[in-house]
């Protein structure tokens, strides 16, 4: 039995025994460590600065297997009313590709976010924002995608037929920082939202539903003095699905304002990351490209740990925004 061999079983046998009888398939992604686009996850996150947005990512796990986990997005926030120095309403829209095994969902999504100061837990100036979404998505099953290899079974009734579904459905959010403005100054927020809000059957024939899946992101973002330029910023996310164990990850993050980002952490799938990132401004080369804005460039890389990843091989993802204010 040849390396290549040994993979595809280890792959499939992870696809069987998570497949039958019923499939969950296709479920939410795991949220990126790339959180500026985190409204893809919450839409309460929608331009929840200041500024538009227009970001494009790619992430794709375990380069030693064909047919991988691989994710793809492209998104917009715009904040289109705002009342003093704060945004009031926001919008977003994203189309997203996502693609495990002969599993396949294209979709599409728009985003809305009001945010106001409710002045809670002695803060003056503190930031509440509620998110909704709506998404359509295309469900793909396609059997030729399964491969047998060495007396791996797979269950006849996923290999008859290429199966096709379209599902809308509803996503909610929450969060709440602790100072309303994009100050220079410490502050922690927390979020919480719930994706995939309607239950449903996407093909009775094969089980296909998809469930529920609650997010809860918090974070504490330190900048050693007022008017700092670079801050420290530990955070974590949790996942919860009825179908599945709870998904955990932790992250920290430094960052030289308009300059430079590096993070790193860890999830408790056993994965490990790095991350690094340039913002590129109106003082860089490209300046007279991004006049006013800024160009966010930014890397990641990961790995599982034990056997598993060393067969499976290091992920990547890659990340490209460009962010300005309308004036």
């Amino acid at each position: 039995m040849n390396q290549s061999n040994l993979k595809y079983i280890i792959f499939l046998t992870f696809l069987y025994f998570g497949m039958p009888p019923h499939l969950q398939a296709q479920q939410i992604a795991n949220w990126s460590s790339f959180y500026e686009n985190g409204f893809i996850w919450n839409p309460a996150l929608t331009a929840r600065w200041t500024s538009t947005a227009v970001s494009l990512t790619h992430h794709k796990e375990w380069t030693g297997f064909e047919g991988a986990p691989q994710l793809s997005t492209l998104a917009v926030e715009v904040p289109f009313y705002k009342y003093g120095n704060l945004v009031r309403s926001s919008v977003g829209g994203y189309l997203e590709h996502d693609q495990v095994g002969p599993f396949r969902k294209t979709g599409v999504a728009l985003t809305y976010g009001y945010h106001f100061t409710p002045q809670l837990f002695g803060h003056n100036e503190d930031y509440l924002s509620l998110g909704f979404g709506i998404n359509t998505s295309r469900f793909k099953f396609d059997p030729s995608k399964l491969i047998a290899f060495d007396g791996v079974a797979i269950d006849p009734q996923l290999t008859e037929n290429t199966v096709t579904a379209i599902r809308p459905n509803v996503n909610i959010g929450i969060y709440y920082k602790s100072t309303a403005y994009y100050d220079l100054e410490t502050h922690y927020y927390i979020g919480l939202s719930v994706n995939q809000v309607l239950p449903g059957i996407i093909y009775k024939g094969l089980g296909l539903t998809s469930v529920p899946h609650a997010t809860l992101h918090l974070g504490y973002r330190y900048f050693a003095e007022r008017e700092s330029q670079s801050y420290i910023e530990p955070n974590l996310m949790v996942i919860y699905a009825p179908t599945k164990a709870v998904h955990a990850m932790a992250n920290i993050r430094y960052e030289m304002l308009n300059k430079f980002w590096l993070s790193g952490g860890a999830a408790t799938s056993g994965e490990l990351f790095m991350q690094a990132g340039l913002i590129l401004d109106s003082e860089s080369f490209l300046g007279s490209i991004v006049k006013d804005g800024a160009l966010r460039v930014g890397a990641k890389a990961d790995y599982m740990i034990g056997d598993f990843g060393r067969t499976a091989g290091i992920g990547y993802e890659v990340y490209l925004a460009y962010v300005f204010d309308r004036q």
